[in-house]
């Protein structure tokens, strides 16, 4: 059984699809060169809002209150020393919070020591035995002097 093929002449196909391909080349071009998408103005900021400053005086006054009652309820004994050291420690942290927005009240003690904070993370360590331990052995009123100096300070 013989099998011929026969060759079609290269121009007896069909020039529509190749026409309409390159009919629509040419109006995507068109198009994105007439219509391209204009450039945003950056918007310039006219009125900043600055945030109020901080009155470092009036916080000092509230957390040395907030120290002078803890002190007060201790001597009273109305806390017991884990309860005081676990308030110490809110205190100071919440302290140090509101007057460098470092949220350090959260931290643990080796985060508080990559903070560079010398003064927060020996407080801090001094709390830790008498605030986890089940019975606490710590001298309060030391602690409470030294929170007290360190919040004066700051």
């Amino acid at each position: 059984m013989r099998v011929e093929t026969e060759l079609r002449d290269m121009f007896s196909y069909s020039l529509l699809p190749l026409i309409l391909v390159v009919l629509l080349l040419i109006i995507t071009i068109i198009i994105l060169k007439v219509y391209k998408p204009k450039e945003r103005k950056k918007q310039v900021i006219t009125n900043v809002v600055v945030p109020p400053r901080k009155d470092i005086t009036v916080i000092k006054k509230r957390y040395l209150e907030e120290i002078d009652k803890l002190l007060l309820g201790v001597n009273n004994g109305e806390i017991k020393n884990r309860k005081a050291y676990q308030l110490l420690s809110k205190i100071v942290r919440n302290y140090i919070y509101e007057t460098t927005n470092i949220k350090v009240q959260n931290y643990t003690l080796s985060e508080i020591e990559k903070v560079n904070m010398p003064s927060l993370y020996e407080l801090v360590k001094e709390y830790y035995d008498p605030e986890f331990c089940k019975e606490s052995l710590g001298n309060i009123t030391d602690s409470i002097v030294k929170t007290r100096e360190v919040i004066k300070k700051w």
